[in-house]
C-alpha cells in the first residue's frame, strides 16, 4: 500500500522517504500523533472531497465517514494505519499479475482517480494487461473517481455483473 518503493527513487530523495517512514511514522514517536490527527473527520472528509478521491462527491455523506472512521477505534488501528504509510511497498502489481496462473481479470477503473491515475506513473494499468497470463479486460469509468464501487455502484454492476456471469 505504500507508494514509495526505494528502487523507484531518485537518489536524493531516499533519505527523506526514510526518515518520513521511520521517525515521523513511528508507532512509538510523532507516529501515534500524526494518526490521531488524520482520523479527524474534518480531516478524512477533506481527503475524500478535496483530493478528488470522490469524482461525484455528492456520495460524501454521514454514512460514508461513519463507516471509514469507525475501524480507527479499533484496537491496533494505529499499529496497522503506520504500517501502511510507514512499511515495505510490497510487490509491484506487475509482479502480482505475473503470479497469476491464467486467471482472467477485470479491471474496473475511475477515469478521474487522483491517486492512481490509469496512465501515469511507474505502474500504469494501461499495461498491466500484458503482465497478466490470462484474459485482462480493463474498464474506465468515466467519471469516477478512485472508489468507483461506491461512488458508481451501478457502473460497476453494470460491468462486473456480465462478465462474471460470462466466466466458466
Amino acid at each position: 500500500m505504500s507508494t514509495f518503493r526505494y528502487e523507484e527513487l531518485p537518489f536524493l530523495l531516499k533519505p527523506f522517504i526514510y526518515f518520513f517512514q521511520k521517525v515521523i511514522l513511528d508507532p512509538n514517536g510523532y507516529g501515534g500523533k500524526f494518526f490521531e490527527n488524520f482520523k479527524t473527520r474534518e480531516n478524512v472528509e477533506s481527503i475524500l472531497i478535496q483530493q478528488g478521491v470522490y469524482g461525484d462527491t455528492t456520495n460524501v455523506d454521514e454514512e460514508l465517514l461513519e463507516i471509514l472512521l469507525g475501524p480507527s477505534e479499533d484496537d491496533g488501528a494505529k499499529e496497522v494505519f503506520l504500517k501502511v504509510f510507514g512499511g515495505d511497498a510490497g510487490p509491484t502489481p506487475e509482479q502480482y499479475l505475473t503470479q497469476l496462473d491464467e486467471q482472467p481479470i477485470l479491471a474496473l477503473w475511475g477515469s478521474s482517480d487522483p491517486w492512481v491515475p490509469v496512465d501515469r506513473g511507474n505502474h500504469q494499468g494501461l499495461n498491466f494487461g500484458k503482465y497478466n497470463k490470462g484474459e485482462y479486460k480493463l474498464i474506465i469509468l468515466e467519471g469516477a473517481g478512485h472508489c468507483p464501487m461506491d461512488e458508481a455502484p451501478n457502473k460497476v454492476h453494470t460491468e462486473m455483473i456480465p462478465w462474471l456471469k460470462s466466466l466458466p
